[in-house]
């Protein structure tokens, strides 16, 4: 079909776009402002959440570093709500080995 025959249509057959974009700010000073707080609101939860979650550590970590991993258990014993976190189990379990060998 020819452009033409487009124009020529009447407006109740022509395909409108559905959606609008007058909700834009009309400068871009505004826009590049409003990206700005967006991404840096990004970056502060994102730092706020790593440091209230503790990081969990490994057996080869807590059996590298034995005083950690008493300190760690002594934690776990005195507060039975963490007993079954991953940093109480895995403590305690390279306690175990070291303290009874790897094959017992």
């Amino acid at each position: 079909m020819k452009i033409s025959n487009l124009l020529s249509l009447p407006k109740a057959n022509r395909i409108e776009p559905n959606i609008l974009f007058n909700w834009l700010p009309s400068n871009l000073a505004s826009l590049a402002a409003a990206a700005v707080i967006l991404a840096t609101a990004v970056v502060a939860m994102q730092k706020f959440q790593e440091t209230k979650m503790p990081e969990n550590k490994s057996v080869a970590w807590y059996m590298a570093n034995p005083q950690e991993a008493l300190v760690k258990n002594k934690e776990c014993y005195d507060n039975p709500k963490l007993k079954t976190t991953e940093n109480c189990v895995n403590s305690l379990q390279a306690l175990e080995i070291t303290h009874k060998g790897p094959n017992s």
